[in-house]
């Protein structure tokens, strides 16, 4: 049996601080589903892409929906919220980072997750109708990178918490998965990206969950088989 000693009040504000900015990333979902009700065509999930949500240049009057090839009424509050994905995904990295045992699977997987909060805030910052190619560019590294940390926390969290781990496993294989059939030809690419991009968002905030379970300077039992 291992243990997590969360012993100071410095400890307990940073786990509390990182678990809430990581469950507050549910939000996220919040803000896609209300971004794409407000398009004045249909928004298709399966096969309109993420990034089409951030699309400016467009309010849903009729002048401008003559002429708009992509109009995304609300499109300030998603690149909002691809930019406040960024800065709690650090937020929570960094607080909850005690979690790890110290080492080089920590310092790795923190590293790509850094990464993959700061390609996930650039996506906000350059949307696609400003610069389609740059906008690819920032946007890239965050299918890359997100999934990589979990397989580095997967691996980095086995020996404390196994039954977590295999969960951290199973979002990265969904999420590499979906990564893979962005190129595969012939698949909906909304469909696609959701699947790459959606099991770490829900990972994320399963462990912020769990990071709150956890109670101010109690030993916390972690049983191993």
């Amino acid at each position: 049996m291992s243990v997590l000693n969360i012993s100071s009040a410095h400890d307990a504000r940073a786990v509390r601080v990182g678990g809430a900015a990581w469950v507050l990333m549910s939000l996220y979902f919040v803000a896609e589903v209300v971004t794409a009700a407000a398009w004045p065509r249909r928004y298709e999930a399966t096969t309109d892409s993420i990034s089409k949500l951030g699309a400016t240049g467009c309010d849903g009057s009729a002048s401008q929906l003559a002429v708009a090839r992509i109009c995304s009424p609300l499109h300030a509050l998603m690149n909002g919220a691809f930019v406040m994905t960024g800065v709690l995904i650090v937020v929570g990295a960094v607080g909850l980072r005690g979690f790890l045992p110290a080492g080089r699977l920590r310092v790795t997987a923190l590293a790509l997750l850094v990464l993959a909060a700061l390609s996930a805030a650039l996506t906000g910052l350059v949307p696609i109708n400003v610069d389609a190619g740059l906008h690819q560019i920032v946007a890239t590294p965050t299918f890359v990178a997100r999934n990589a940390a979990l397989a580095f926390l997967a691996v980095a969290l086995f020996e404390r918490w196994r039954g977590f781990a295999v969960w951290t496993g199973s979002c990265c294989l969904a999420g590499m998965l979906g990564t893979i059939a962005i190129a595969v030809p012939g698949t909906s690419f909304g469909a696609t990206e959701r699947l790459a991009l959606y099991p770490f968002t829900l990972w994320v905030v399963s462990a912020g969950v769990a990071a709150l379970m956890v109670s101010p300077g109690r030993r916390h039992p972690c049983p191993r088989p």
